[in-house]
């Protein structure tokens, strides 16, 4: 009777753990099915304004560092320094100005409009440290849609800017546990949107990723420019809805990170 009665429940033990395996089995069956159908397993994604608010971050920066040279720095004037330092960007970009003049000329051309003469170098060090102590400002559902991803895709940030001060704002995010790895133009050698950059961050990553690679930023003339030259897909991060009076067309145009979920699992 006790033999029956062992027997019967090892019979019953078998069954069950039959039963799990198959669960977990066909659990995992799932997962790779659901892998491989997707079409963009490595995600490139932008810093700023894309996963965090640089504006905010840009203005009390600005403010910051404008009132040890005037005493009322005004909107106005922080529109005329994002004029300013937006073209001296676009410069580098072209090839007509060094990273070290574009850092210190735009500060120096800034002060020159309210006849105040600054040693640029100082006043972009003065910029640049109130900018990487500037409170991280998230979109809304950042956190939550990068864990989604992560589940599904190998994610990467890449970013222009002085890797010091990216280094300190990066610092202040959690973004070490969901990103793999993270690319700063001054330590590539390139700035987006140039095709060195890219080349970099892919012989870093593995070449064959370009084939399911995507970018995904809010500048048109950086990001998406970018991921033309690089030959891999690209998705417009305009989350204040601007017009694109350019020519140059992403893949894909989002308004939320959160958007980003349907067009990684389309085939």
């Amino acid at each position: 009777m006790i033999l029956n009665l062992t027997s019967s429940f090892l019979t019953f033990i078998q069954l069950i753990t039959f039963s799990a395996y198959l669960h977990v089995k066909m659990h995992l069956i799932l997962l790779f099915k659901e892998y491989f159908n997707m079409k963009y397993t490595t995600l490139l994604l932008d810093f700023d304004d894309t996963l965090v608010d640089f504006d905010d971050a840009e203005e009390q920066a600005f403010f910051n560092m404008a009132q040890n040279y005037q005493s009322s720095p005004t909107y106005d004037d922080f529109t005329l320094f994002k004029k300013i330092n937006q073209a001296h960007w676009e410069a580098f970009q072209n090839n007509q100005l060094s990273k070290e003049d574009v850092l210190s000329q735009r500060f120096i051309k800034y002060f020159k409009h309210h006849n105040i003469t600054v040693n640029g170098h100082e006043a972009d060090e003065c910029f640049r440290d109130e900018l990487a102590k500037a409170p991280v400002k998230y979109f809304n559902d950042t956190l939550a849609t990068l864990a989604q991803l992560r589940q599904h895709c190998s994610l990467y940030i890449v970013t222009n800017g002085v890797a010091i001060t990216q280094q300190r704002r990066i610092a202040q995010t959690p973004f070490d546990d969901l990103f793999e790895g993270i690319f700063i133009s001054e330590h590539t050698g390139y700035q987006k949107p140039m095709s060195g950059f890219f080349d970099y961050v892919f012989n870093h990553i593995k070449p064959t990723a370009r084939s399911t690679a995507m970018i995904i930023g809010d500048s048109l003339t950086s990001d998406i420019l970018g991921g033309h030259n690089a030959n891999i897909a690209t998705c417009w991060f305009n989350y204040r809805n601007k017009t694109n009076s350019t020519a140059i067309k992403p893949d894909f145009e989002i308004r939320t990170l959160a958007e980003l979920l349907p067009i990684i699992q389309s085939t």
